[in-house]
């Protein structure tokens, strides 16, 4: 079973090298978060989406990838998820905002995707029926669900000689400072785990059942 991908986790924008991403996915609940973004790269790839938003009242609403000079790999994708509020929302929107993101990411050539979550989450004083503490390893294990490449696969490449695509590094950078830098590299190690067992119990099950 081949390695994870690296993962790194930054507490800043700041922090994130061009270098070392080639593509920058940025989960939101309104496209206005994103907009309010503090860092000296991320406000030249801001002013890069305005002509967009100018002429097109639903961007922003949908999954969507611009060329940006200022982001790694010039590919900013913008991933929403949509409100957090109400009482059938839960961190399960999170993931499903990465894992979109990152999917097209892959899809446009990006092997080191970096996720910018752009604001705080609720807390449980604020969304009683929901809790959003675990959200740094829903976001990573599906960041790496989308980088799973299939036993049935990784064996015909493997016969065929044909390269396999699979991503060499994610980047996860936490804006808003909730999540101490202990805990973040806590939350990479739980995360690891869970995906090395999920991927060995895949691959176990997978194929022909003969």
């Amino acid at each position: 079973m081949p390695g994870l991908p690296q993962i790194r986790v930054h507490a800043n924008l700041s922090d994130l090298s061009p270098d070392s991403h080639d593509a920058l996915v940025v989960v939101y609940t309104e496209f206005a978060a994103f907009c309010s973004l503090q860092s000296a790269g991320i406000s030249q790839a801001i002013e890069a989406v305005q002509p967009f938003a100018k002429v097109d009242k639903e961007f922003g609403k949908s999954v969507v990838l611009v060329p940006a000079a200022a982001v790694g790999g010039g590919r900013l994708i913008l991933s929403p998820m949509g409100s957090l509020a109400d009482d059938t929302d839960d961190v399960r929107k999170i993931g499903d905002a990465v894992k979109a993101g990152v999917l097209r990411a892959t899809e446009a050539g990006a092997r080191r995707p970096a996720i910018c979550v752009a604001q705080g989450l609720p807390s449980a004083d604020e969304v009683a029926d929901a809790d959003y503490s675990r959200w740094v390893e829903v976001a990573l294990l599906a960041a790496l669900d989308a980088s799973y490449v299939t036993l049935v696969v990784r064996e015909h490449r493997q016969n065929t000689g044909a390269t396999l695509e699979k991503l060499e590094s994610i980047d996860l950078v936490v804006v808003d400072g909730s999540v101490s830098a202990s805990e973040l590299n806590r939350a990479v190690q739980r995360a690891s785990a869970i995906e090395t067992g999920r991927r060995l119990a895949v691959d176990m099950g997978y194929g022909d059942a003969q």
